[in-house]
């Protein structure tokens, strides 16, 4: 067979062939001779290529950002509106020495000091305390309404207590109110 009477594909083929043959045999030598070289020719070629590869960084990385619908727009508007809204209903004091205090779920306020909790909570037991937290502080747990048919509680809130402010000095009296006036001399 002549090589005038290959068609295109069957000289691209032959052109593919040749320098993968090639490559192979140039790898081959380089690595015969790399072995019969001495340590002053190996040393720097090691180097040069073990800095190479660690020079060699990835491209680019371009991150496509998508766009937001309208709809997801909206949702995160929604979000961001009830997020003052969430609570946390704790466990006071869970732990042995009362330091910590345990999760029990997490809801959204419904108004009028009740809060509603996505899962069902029981009553407290004996000496235990549930607490809300929210952004608005922390507030004792009154009553628990469990709905389990609808997997939900709802909390009503104890109404916070006004505490007179402390005397700082006991010997004084705390009634800021003027004093009465002196009884009428007797004639």
């Amino acid at each position: 067979m002549d090589l005038k009477d290959l068609n295109k594909s069957q000289l691209i083929l032959l052109a593919i062939l040749l320098s993968f043959v090639i490559s192979i045999a140039t790898g081959i030598t380089t690595v015969t001779l790399m072995e019969q070289a001495p340590e002053s020719v190996t040393i720097p070629v090691t180097q040069i290529v073990r800095e190479t590869v660690e020079k060699i960084v990835p491209g680019e990385t371009i991150i496509k950002t998508q766009e937001l619908s309208a709809e997801q727009k909206k949702l995160l508007e929604d979000l961001k509106a009830i997020k003052p809204l969430v609570v946390t209903l704790f466990l006071k004091g869970a732990n042995a020495d009362g330091s910590e205090d345990k999760i029990l779920g997490t809801g959204l306020f419904l108004g009028d000091n009740k809060v509603v909790i996505a899962s069902v909570i029981e009553e407290p037991k004996e000496g235990e305390v549930y607490v809300v937290k929210s952004i608005l502080g922390e507030q004792k747990v009154s009553k628990i309404t469990v709905e389990k048919e609808k997997d939900f509680t709802i909390v009503e809130l104890a109404k916070p207590e006004t505490i007179p402010p402390p005397n700082p000095d006991p010997n004084t009296d705390t009634d800021t109110s003027p004093p009465p006036p002196p009884p009428p001399p007797n004639p």
